[in-house]
């Protein structure tokens, strides 16, 4: 702090705007959950748009008071739920995977791999890999990686012992709309190669095995003199890729065309799920 005092700004505000941006994503999806997928599914299939509204902040203000509960009265665990919150986070993956765009991907398959990453996670965690022979991170691989392993590998060994032709034609149709509506255009599909080894690359180094290399590249971590950068080495090495990362997410939502807006006018292919019942039997 003394030696660099705008760093110590800087991270600051990292750490604000990150726990900002995650914390409103986690609020607002689960408003959306507790209102899409309870209320509306089983408790209120008539309910309308208001109430969904109003319960989904009802909602969201009794999530926000347990979560501050929590932080206030269990400080202990603050970093175990911290450490798992991001690898059970991960473990999502796969199903946006297969709603966005690998059809192949059935719903047995993604829920039993859901279940097997929960798992992994766990055990390749400080709470569960205490009594595992392996420890915390074995291989110096992060839990979330261990769990999308297991979670991925899964589930399309599931799906594919569970492939329904009807099913497929149902997701079929939403595909075939993304591709209407949301594919890359033709003149940037030779990036596709470039993409993968960067974010490949990026994954390896900057929070993967690589990382082990930014301990001592820029300096010896117990000898201050050697600190090229003035911060220990590691220091330097996750700024580094951390600007790294900032390039690659613009590089994949804007010249990759993930996160622009569709040059065609969008049609719903079903109305909004406020105005119409849901046959709970049957998820739509």
């Amino acid at each position: 702090a003394d030696a660099a005092p705008w760093l110590v700004g800087l991270l600051s505000v990292c750490a604000l705007a990150a726990m900002q941006s995650t914390g409103a994503a986690y609020m607002s999806t689960a408003g959306g959950m507790l209102t899409r997928d309870l209320l509306k599914r089983y408790v209120m299939p008539n309910a309308t748009h208001a109430q969904q509204k109003l319960w989904g902040r009802i909602g969201v203000i009794v999530i926000v008071m347990a979560a501050l509960t929590v932080a206030t009265t269990a400080t202990d665990a603050l970093v175990l739920l911290g450490g798992l919150a991001v690898a059970y986070g991960f473990q999502m993956w796969p199903s946006l995977i297969a709603v966005c765009w690998w059809p192949f991907l059935t719903r047995q398959g993604v829920v039993l791999g859901l279940i097997a990453g929960l798992i992994a996670v766990t055990l390749t965690e400080k709470i569960g890999a205490q009594y595992m022979p392996w420890g915390r991170w074995p291989w110096t691989l992060h839990s979330a990686f261990w769990g999308i392993f297991f979670n991925l590998g899964i589930a399309i060994i599931v799906s594919a012992m569970t492939q329904n032709r009807s099913d497929m034609e149902h997701k079929m149709t939403f595909h075939n709309f993304l591709r209407e509506h949301a594919s890359l255009s033709p003149a940037k599909k030779k990036l596709v190669p470039m993409a993968w080894i960067i974010v490949l690359v990026w994954f390896f180094f900057g929070i993967g095995p690589g990382a082990v290399i930014g301990n001592t590249i820029f300096g010896n971590p117990n000898d201050a003199t050697t600190w090229i950068f003035g911060m220990p080495s590691i220091w330097a090495w996750q700024l580094l890729w951390w600007a790294l990362g900032v390039g690659m997410m613009w590089f994949l939502a804007y010249k990759m065309e993930m996160s622009t807006i569709p040059d065609k006018e969008v049609i719903a292919l079903h109305e909004d799920i406020g105005d119409i019942h849901l046959d709970v039997d049957r998820p739509s």
